[in-house]
């Protein structure tokens, strides 16, 4: 996409069916200096880690940049490999340490489209809201997956990095940024008292977890799996956030927003 097109806006991605055969906005558009430090994913209920990443910690193994885009595009498409166990999982939580530049930032959004095979599975909207200038923030979050037939499960396992996403990042209602994923997943060994994950990150504890009990609501999601309609968006996502100071704000009331 060229800098000079028009700016891309949350109403334009939320009817986005598959994911984007390039990206919409150029990396220029990060005008607020925005950076990513840490980001954690977590099993909700028992709060142990599944991935880990930062600017402090090396990228794992089963972490890597997808070199169909060339130049710095390279950079914002990553691949993951993840155990079978996260497709089983009712609830995943999320931690995202990001910095923020010399300008204030407001009304900070990301919205997340998830897909397999083309066709749009889940979709998540989250407001962070106001972040000051020069600040350190943390962005919790709790996903409720939709549950999954074990047929389509095997489907995904069968068939790695058939299942993308597009994260979409505004300030204001103006992409700032946009990433994309892919994801290939594992097969547990069943004979294994641990799971492949644990011995990775069993050190560590998700830095989401005292948040995430808190309760605050606000992420608003849909599920597509049988067809083209969107499903009743299940209740329970939850995301909180924290300053530099360790503030806590609650998000606006859950609704559905087609």
């Amino acid at each position: 996409m060229s800098s000079r097109q028009a700016v891309v806006t949350p109403a334009e991605v939320i009817k986005l069916t598959r994911p984007t055969d390039g990206f919409l906005c150029p990396l220029s558009a990060n005008t607020y200096g925005i950076e990513f430090l840490n980001f954690v994913i977590s099993d909700y209920d028992s709060k142990k880690t599944i991935f880990e990443v930062g600017r402090d910690n090396p990228a794992p193994q089963d972490m890597s940049l997808d070199f169909s885009y060339g130049g710095e595009d390279m950079y914002r498409k990553i691949r993951y490999d993840f155990s079978e166990d996260v497709l089983r999982l009712p609830l995943i939580q999320t931690s995202l340490q990001f910095a923020v530049g010399d300008n204030e930032v407001h009304d900070f959004r990301m919205i997340e489209r998830h897909y397999f095979q083309n066709k749009l599975v889940k979709s998540f909207d989250f407001e962070f809201g106001f972040c000051i200038p020069s600040s350190v923030n943390t962005w919790d979050a709790v996903y409720s997956l939709p549950a999954l037939s074990e047929s389509l499960i095997e489907d995904m396992i069968e068939k790695p990095f058939e299942t993308q996403s597009d994260s979409f990042y505004f300030v204001e209602d103006k992409l700032i940024m946009h990433n994309k994923a892919a994801y290939r997943y594992l097969r547990e060994d069943g004979a294994q008292a641990k799971k492949s994950y644990e011995d990775k990150f069993s050190h560590k504890g998700s830095k989401a977890s005292k948040l995430a009990k808190d309760g605050a609501k606000g992420a608003k999601e849909e599920t597509y799996l049988d067809d083209d309609e969107p499903a009743d968006a299940k209740p329970g996502a939850k995301a909180t956030r924290r300053s530099a100071k360790g503030t806590k704000a609650e998000w606006s009331k859950e609704s559905d927003y087609y």
